[in-house]
């Protein structure tokens, strides 16, 4: 079923209030951030430029601040779509290349009129290593009657950015992530890790 053009709004919408919410925290921590979509919609694997002017982005060049390519992805399911399908994440190579940056996850929980937010930060190594292990253990741990998708849309399990992994079951074997049971909720400086 095709989603209705309000549906469509209402995500964008999230999405939108998702980017702005963290450009503040990034601000009130100090950083100058600013949202890319402000001058291309939907800047490609980017959200939210951030720099850091008490580091320096290498030695050869003290002058220049850090500066990190930030993607927001904001949801209300347990199950957060990240951007790309389930082929391209079984494809480190792939990830390597097309991952400009950190990963901020923003889930969202609607009671009534208000909105709670809570922050998973992955730095783009995380990211690329949750990404593929989740993906490699949905494609080749779990006993299937039809073959997988793969050009359907990956996601990663809120628990999983909890730091959680999955038990055996009958369906599919241990799931180890990589996180190793630590959660990156509000792990704000893993945008600066490589």
């Amino acid at each position: 079923m095709e989603k209705t053009k309000s549906e469509q709004m209402e995500k964008a919408r999230l999405g939108a209030v998702g980017e702005h919410n963290v450009v503040s925290i990034l601000m009130q921590k100090g950083w100058d951030a600013f949202n890319a979509n402000c001058s291309i919609k939907n800047y490609k694997s980017i959200d939210i430029v951030c720099l850091d002017s008490d580091r320096s982005e290498s030695i050869e060049s003290p002058w220049k601040p850090k500066t990190v390519l930030i993607q927001v992805k904001t949801c209300r399911q347990n199950n957060i779509p990240i951007g790309f399908n389930i082929k391209q994440c079984l494809d480190r190579v792939y990830l390597e290349q097309n991952v400009k940056g950190p990963y901020v996850f923003v889930f969202v929980k609607e009671e009534g009129d208000k909105y709670s937010f809570r922050y998973f930060i992955l730095s783009r190594k995380q990211f690329i290593e949750l990404a593929y292990s989740a993906h490699k253990h949905y494609d080749e741990g779990y006993k299937r009657e039809k073959e997988l998708n793969k050009e359907a849309l990956a996601g990663l399990k809120l628990k999983w950015l909890e730091g959680e992994g999955e038990k055996a079951t009958g369906n599919h074997i241990a799931y180890n992530n990589p996180l190793n049971g630590v959660s990156c909720e509000n792990c704000w400086n893993n945008i600066w890790e490589e």
